[in-house]
């Protein structure tokens, strides 16, 4: 057998575990790899996305706004800025999933749904995490009513300036949304 991997569960927590995978591959010598997943069967449920992110748009008095949230994260102990997201519930449709999030993270409701990516990765060293990168379209007021108890979440609704600001200061973005703010910067506009 020249490529194989065990997995063996370090952690027992509800929303994310750590594993140790211990691997062989081509002519290299077996060797240990640790890493994270939200999934019952890492690396064999790999392609299964966990969560949707929504690069949403809403029109403000005649003006294209991008919604983006400003969420405090642990891991960083500061806000991180980003677009709305959340995981992908068992059995849940992604464009469920989508109106969801969207609703209790900005208040905001769903008009339309304008592409959904396939599963993009995280940071496929640390773990198998995967989203859907989801364009669509919002309308309503922002709102933190439905928040969870455990979520510190401000709604942004940005122009390009306010884009371009945000680009140029010091604060903390998120990966998943550098390159999309980037682009909108440029461009003034998130394509379908």
């Amino acid at each position: 057998m020249d490529e194989y991997y065990k997995l063996k569960k370090l952690t027992n927590c509800p929303w994310v575990n750590l594993f140790e995978v211990r691997l062989k591959r081509k002519a290299q010598a077996e060797r240990s790899w640790v890493m994270c997943s939200r999934k019952a069967k890492p690396i064999e449920e790999a392609a299964d996305a966990d969560a949707v992110v929504i690069v949403a748009t809403i029109d403000v008095a005649g003006e294209t706004k991008l919604v983006l949230t400003r969420e405090f994260r642990v891991p960083i102990w500061d806000y991180e800025y980003g677009f709305p997201a959340g995981l992908i519930d068992d059995g849940e449709e992604i464009e469920d999933t989508v109106r969801r999030e969207l609703k209790e993270e900005t208040g905001l409701e769903l008009v339309k749904i304008n592409h959904i990516s396939m599963p993009v990765y995280s940071s496929a060293g640390l773990t198998d995490e995967s989203c859907h990168m989801v364009l669509a379209e919002a309308e309503g007021q922002p709102s933190n009513e439905w928040l969870d108890g455990t979520e510190d979440i401000e709604v942004l609704l940005l122009d390009v300036q306010g884009i371009r600001d945000l680009l140029d200061s010091d604060k903390k973005i998120a990966a998943k949304a550098w390159g999309l703010l980037y682009h909108y910067a440029q461009t003034g506009r998130i394509d379908n």
